[in-house]
């Protein structure tokens, strides 16, 4: 038991951060007011993964999740509505070479 005590403490967990861009931020802001009036089980977990995304590239795989929730919500025209608003910012944030049909 002494020696899972120690080796325990010799590696301790250290959470690291990184403070994320202003775009980035911008963009979560706008992928969360997307899913702003739809409720369940679904978009919640939708909602968690786009507070937990790190980087831009995470946000961008989360578009289709997004619309799907949104879908489910209220109708597939409404979310191709809501999405195509979002595409603007998505393709400034991402360098070009990540960008489909780049």
């Amino acid at each position: 038991m002494a020696s899972q005590h120690l080796r325990l403490h010799s590696f301790p967990i250290e959470w690291q951060f990184r403070p994320t861009s202003p775009a980035v931020e911008a963009v979560r802001r706008q992928l969360l007011a997307v899913l702003d009036d739809c409720m369940g089980f679904e978009c919640d977990r939708v909602r968690w993964r786009v507070h937990t995304a790190e980087r831009a590239q995470e946000l961008w795989l989360l578009r289709d999740a997004v619309f799907q929730a949104v879908a489910a919500q209220h109708c597939r025209d409404d979310a191709v509505a809501r999405m195509k608003d979002l595409v603007p910012a998505l393709h400034r944030l991402l360098p070009e070479r990540q960008l489909p049909g780049a």
